[in-house]
Order: structure tokens, then C-alpha cells, then sequence
């Protein structure tokens, strides 16, 4: 199988094409695969026999697993241990079935890569889990995201690849760690939550800053700056509809305070209780809160984080007056006066009278 495939490969895209594709290709809006012609290479066409063969052994072994999950569902006696285990037994037939044919992943209906196919959904977990996944975790913890917000040992490793995109620029999504002119999350952030597996679960998106100055104490501490509950995601429904969850606090932008350093503004996805059925109702959030107390009291279990930093310019006393309707704090030293500058910042010279 593994020479087929091997020969399957060679004769489809030479010895040019890496073993895997760049991310961005991934997203093309037209397919340039052309399926070579039989009859030419005598060992391209076994390949493709012994290939062909393989996937409708697996495709069939797949309808199996789903006509067994399906009996489990409809009979009302099976736990959702063995549920998931039916899950898990179809998904991965599927993906084995259709991961050596590169047509599958496109869908000539809707001229765009079928995101919610099983395949897709494994190479993209993949292609995060490996080099994306290693610089999230490195700058959570360089930059002490963890501990400071969650004890690392509850995060353990994300379940689901957490984006934030810039409503200015959606299209773009940042980098773990990215630092941004405060003025650009002035509105709230478009939030993607991309799930690895196929049920629908409820989640609660909190935005917290890492270092709002408690003056009081000469320290920092966390400020809540965003709350909603009840957001669904899916393999299908990776994008957060905010409109249609329950909003416990209302976005405020990013405001670092002047002479304070880089904020760090944090976005954590949880997962609700009981494997996120567990709908919450409404209850008040104080913006003081802290983050580990408030997950430990709502049931809620961490599934994707990622954070971005910003530091003060002018337009964040704009979200002080307009947005807090508070006059915009310095935490700043002072300048001392000096005698030999003038009111025009310029040096003055000593020698200018005589």
C-alpha cells in the first residue's frame, strides 16, 4: 500500500512537491489539480487500482461505523462514552478513505475547499498541531500569559485553534502574542473557534487584561473586558455569532493606561459543563473578577486561548472619555523642569545675551 502510494504520488506531482502543502494553498479559489490521464504509466495505473481498492474497503467500513452510530443514537441505552467511541471509530474510516485522493477536497459545487469534510478537518488539525501550536504555547509562556491568568496544568494543551481577527481587517488574523495599535480593537474582534470534532458544543469567550494597574497595592491585576456565554461551535460553525449568545459583559476596548507597559489582552474560549451542554443563565459579572475563580465556579473548562498585547497612544484617552467616561489616567513620572529649555523644547544658549 505504502509503495502504491508512493508511485501514486510521484506520477501525480513529481519529485518537485514537498510531502506537505503550505497552508495558504489550502485556500485557493480555484483547484489547479488535473488528474493525469491513464493508460500512459503502466505502475500509475495499479497504483490507482490498488489505491481505488483501498479507499472502497474504508468508505464501505465508514458507512458501516455511521449506520452503527445511528442504532446507538436512536435506541436510548448507549452512554455518551460509547457514543463517542462510535464517533471517533467513523471519523477516522473517513478520513482514511478519502486522504489519498486529492479530489475529494475539493467541492466543484461550491468551488471551495468542503471544510467540514472528516479529511479536511484532519489535515487542518494536523497543519495546527504542528508548528502554529508550538509558538502559541512558547509565547503564553514567555510571556507569562500562563501562569498569570490560568495555572498551565489546567490548560494542559488546547483542544481547539482560538483566532482573532481585527474587525478592520478580518481577513487577518493575528499572531499569538502581537502587538497592535489599540485604536485597530476599537470594535470588538471577530472570534473563530476551530473544532476538531463534529457535535455542536456551548462555549463562554472571555476577554481579560492581564495588567490593569492597581495603584492601591504598586501592583497589576486582571481586568474583564469582554464575557458572552452560550456561543455554539462545531466542525461546521466555527465562527462566533455573538448576536445570538447570552452577553454577560459588553465589549470595551483595549485601554492601557499612559506609563503603564505593554498589556497583555488575553481571549479564552471555555467549554461549558457537562461536555458544553450545560446552558448558562443570565448572573452578574463584575469586571474585577478573576479568571481562575470564575471558570472553577461555572463549570467551565479552557479549550482555546490567544492573546495580543498594546500599549498606550492617544486614541486610548478617546476610549477613556467616550467609552469609561473617566478622565484619562498617567501613571507616568513627572519631567522635572529644566532651566535651559526653553518653551519651545529647544535648548536654550548660555551665551545668547552677551
Amino acid at each position: 500500500m505504502n509503495a502504491a502510494r508512493h508511485v501514486l504520488t510521484l506520477a501525480r506531482f513529481g519529485c518537485k512537491v514537498a510531502a506537505s502543502q503550505p497552508r495558504t494553498q489550502l485556500r485557493r479559489l480555484q483547484s489547479t489539480y488535473v488528474k493525469p490521464a491513464t493508460g500512459v504509466n503502466p505502475a500509475y495505473d495499479e497504483a490507482v487500482k490498488i489505491i481505488d481498492a483501498y479507499a472502497a474497503k474504508k468508505t464501505a467500513e465508514a458507512t458501516a461505523a455511521a449506520g452503527e452510530l445511528a442504532q446507538a443514537r436512536g435506541s436510548g441505552t448507549v452512554n455518551e462514552e460509547q457514543i463517542g467511541a462510535l464517533k471517533k471509530k467513523w471519523f477516522d474510516l473517513a478520513v482514511e478513505a478519502e486522504i489519498n485522493d486529492p479530489e475529494v477536497l475539493w467541492s466543484a459545487k461550491q468551488g471551495k475547499y468542503d471544510l467540514t469534510r472528516p479529511v479536511f478537518l484532519h489535515l487542518r488539525e494536523q497543519a495546527w498541531r504542528g508548528r502554529p501550536l508550538e509558538i502559541l504555547m512558547q509565547r503564553l509562556l514567555q510571556m507569562f500569559v500562563l501562569p498569570d491568568l490560568l495555572d498551565p496544568r489546567d490548560v494542559g494543551t488546547p483542544s481547539a485553534q482560538l483566532n482573532i481577527a481585527l474587525a478592520a481587517n478580518p481577513q487577518d488574523v493575528l499572531e499569538p502574542g502581537s502587538i497592535i495599535d489599540p485604536s485597530e480593537a476599537r470594535e470588538q474582534p471577530e472570534i473563530e473557534l476551530v473544532k476538531f470534532h463534529e457535535d455542536s458544543r456551548l462555549h463562554t469567550l472571555v476577554m481579560v487584561d492581564l495588567d490593569e494597574p492597581l495603584e492601591t497595592q504598586q501592583t497589576f491585576r486582571e481586568q474583564f473586558h469582554w464575557v458572552v456565554a452560550n456561543i455554539p461551535f462545531s466542525k461546521s460553525q466555527s465562527k462566533a455569532n455573538i448576536a445570538d449568545a447570552l452577553t454577560l459583559l459588553p465589549y470595551v476596548p483595549p485601554h492601557p493606561a499612559r506609563g503603564t507597559p505593554n498589556h497583555r489582552y488575553a481571549f479564552v474560549l471555555f467549554e461549558q459543563g457537562e461536555n458544553g451542554s450545560n446552558r448558562l443563565e443570565s448572573f452578574e459579572v463584575s469586571r474585577d473578577s478573576v479568571l481562575r475563580t470564575f471558570a472553577a465556579q461555572h463549570d467551565l473548562r479552557p479549550a482555546g486561548i490567544s492573546f495580543f498585547r498594546a500599549s498606550w497612544n492617544e486614541s486610548v484617552d478617546d476610549v477613556y472619555r467616550d467609552v469609561l467616561q473617566q478622565t484619562p489616567p498617567n501613571y507616568g513620572i513627572a519631567p522635572t523642569p529644566r532651566s535651559d529649555i526653553g518653551p519651545d523644547g529647544r535648548k536654550i544658549n548660555a551665551y545668547e545675551n552677551f
